[in-house]
């Protein structure tokens, strides 16, 4: 798979992803005390998988945004599971990339920028930045619809 071919498959995960953590009220949309919320995750169900969203703040009403997508806990090792929140709170599982086929169907981040109306936008030029695709799940990505920010 290209780079052109991955970004596009990544993106339209993550469209999905951000709208579903949207609707499930789980991404923060103000700041906290006048910052952001510490660095939090939350598990839910993204195009019939299940995925971990976490996020910390990364500046002045910015978010760094991470989606784990088709994340499969079960399978990781038990000395992971003893340190789960620091572990879900970063943007890659804390394991060996040689892992990761394992665990997630496709990794990514990005940053999102809370507007003046308590809405996100992408933000940094939408950039995606610590990707990760198990080339299995290609094909499924590519039976998802396209949609674009509820935000």
């Amino acid at each position: 798979m290209n780079k052109a071919e991955q970004q596009k498959r990544i993106r339209k995960v993550m469209i999905h992803a951000l709208n579903a953590a949207l609707r499930a009220g789980v991404l923060p949309l103000s700041t906290r005390n006048k910052g952001m919320a510490e660095a939090e995750y939350s598990e839910i169900t993204v195009c019939g998988k299940p995925t971990l969203v976490n996020w910390s703040a990364s500046g002045f009403r910015d978010l760094r945004v991470s989606v784990w997508w088709d994340y499969t806990p079960k399978r990781l090792p038990v000395l992971m599971k003893k340190r789960r929140v620091h572990y879900i709170t970063r943007p890659l599982p804390d394991v060996g990339r040689n892992r990761f086929p394992l665990i997630v169907g496709m990794c990514a981040s990005c940053y999102l920028c809370l507007t003046e109306n308590e809405g996100l936008s992408l933000s940094r030029g939408g950039e995606f930045f610590s990707v990760y695709i198990r080339r299995s799940t290609a094909e499924c990505i590519d039976q998802i619809p396209d949609v674009s920010l509820d935000g």
